[in-house]
């Protein structure tokens, strides 16, 4: 907490340190991550796994290539949910997954709004959102919310049906 937020919560790594509860791999190099408070994000990590040399056995080209290489799909929640474990040399920690999360759900939103041509205030009416939350969300420091990303896929689908 800070100094007259008037009750808001921040991240802090003492309190509120993200933790995961369950974790299972999507398509490509996206996992389905289900954090310790419910909420659930889609989080591609493809370009994390090409920035780190440790991670080249998870790659997609590396399919193939060599023996003894990991399934991506092989992924488990380790160190009781302060990370995702493939093997003991291979981890992505909660809080990168987390800003990982934040900045990737902020962008699938931003474009989405754009490519419909809507300013912040017309997407968060026409998805049932307040503004202000809309503008967090944008921002990433809200996780984007299952139930918003749907509403969205939703209202696309609903309008290609018209």
């Amino acid at each position: 907490m800070r100094d007259g937020s008037a009750g808001a919560r921040y991240l802090t790594m003492q309190t509120d340190h993200p933790k995961i509860r369950a974790v299972h791999a999507d398509a490509g190099r996206c996992l389905v991550i289900t954090w310790k408070g419910g909420a659930e994000s889609l989080v591609d990590v493809g370009p994390h796994l090409t920035q780190h040399a440790t991670f080249a056995p998870l790659r997609p080209e590396a399919r193939g290539k060599a023996r003894g290489l990991v399934p991506f799909r092989a992924v488990t929640i380790g160190d009781r949910g302060w990370c995702l474990h493939w093997t003991d040399e291979m981890e992505i920690a909660a809080d990168t997954l987390w800003r990982l999360a934040l900045e990737q759900g902020a962008a699938w939103l931003r474009a989405w709004r754009t490519t419909h041509g809507m300013t912040q205030q017309e997407a968060a009416r026409a998805l049932g959102v307040s503004p202000r939350l809309w503008r967090h969300y944008e921002a990433g420091t809200h996780l984007l919310p299952k139930t918003v990303r749907l509403a969205a896929i939703g209202l696309d689908a609903q309008a290609r049906a018209a």
